[in-house]
């Protein structure tokens, strides 16, 4: 694999680096649980900001909005349009853990 670098420093190869981040996605239909692939050193911000129409999730668990799981797929693409908010999974705290004005 070649390697590459700019007058900056910056160094560039072939392959394209990703980071696995573990999330949670409300949608206006459920909810969904699975992985996101960001590229090495971006926000997670970043890529859902990102200007392409679907958003690629793996090992992905679909919950309707009773919380009930109806589907486990390897792969789907979700409509950015329709994500109403995402949580990286290691984010979250214990319900127990929420308490109004603390962080």
């Amino acid at each position: 694999m070649a390697t590459h670098y700019d007058e900056k420093g910056k160094w560039f190869t072939e392959k394209v680096t990703k980071d696995e981040v573990a999330v949670i996605l409300q949608t206006i239909t459920g909810r969904i649980e699975g992985n996101l692939f960001v590229m090495a050193g971006t926000r997670l911000t970043d890529e859902i900001n990102n200007t392409e129409q679907f958003i690629a999730v793996t090992n992905a668990k679909i919950f309707n909005l009773k919380g009930e799981c109806d589907y486990f797929t390897h792969f789907v693409n979700v409509n950015r349009e329709h994500i109403i908010w995402l949580i990286p999974q290691s984010e979250i705290k214990e319900v127990s853990d929420c308490k109004p004005g603390e962080d």
